[in-house]
């Protein structure tokens, strides 16, 4: 058989490459290839930001629900603290908690709502919403001849509303 492509009714005759070199990608990112990296790809872990003579400061989240039912789920909180906060709220007369998580505390607050389900499965339902949420970091020079720089992102949020269908004592 040929390397060749034929045929009557479609575009000309199509060559195949019969190489196989190693392709390197040529990108300043960070993400793969070699440009920039001065040394193995294993040794060296990237940081997200544009140069190496910024330093990144993250901005804090924006709270935009400040209601006495709602809860903001962070990496670094006490989640035994908050379970208790969510039973104490769900068996006060308000009757409904709303959990705000974003970014890797997504899976801390969905392990809160299933824990409260798993211990009482009859007295309380949930809602989960997920979004985005635009998050604003700062790149601060770390050389007096470059320019503070901004830098937006985008970051998913999950929302879950909890409420008591029958109550607990």
């Amino acid at each position: 058989m040929s390397n060749t492509a034929t045929g009557s009714d479609g575009p000309g005759p199509v060559k195949k490459s019969t190489e196989k070199g190693e392709r390197k990608r040529n990108r300043t990112d960070g993400v793969g290839g070699s440009a920039g990296q001065g040394g193995s790809s294993t040794t060296k872990q990237f940081q997200r930001k544009p140069t190496d003579r910024h330093k990144v400061r993250n901005r804090v989240l924006p709270k935009y629900f400040t209601r006495e039912n709602d809860i903001y789920v962070t990496y670094k909180s006490d989640f035994t603290y908050q379970f208790k906060t969510c039973l104490d709220i769900l068996n006060s007369p308000i009757g409904e908690v709303f959990l705000h998580c974003t970014g890797r505390a997504i899976n801390r607050g969905i392990n809160l709502a299933l824990r409260i389900k798993a211990q009482y499965p009859e007295a309380f339902e949930y809602e989960a919403n997920t979004s985005q949420i635009a998050i604003t970091d700062d790149l601060h020079p770390l050389h007096d001849e470059d320019d503070f720089m901004v830098q937006r992102r985008m970051n998913s949020c999950l929302h879950i509303r909890m409420y008591r269908t029958i109550k607990v004592t």
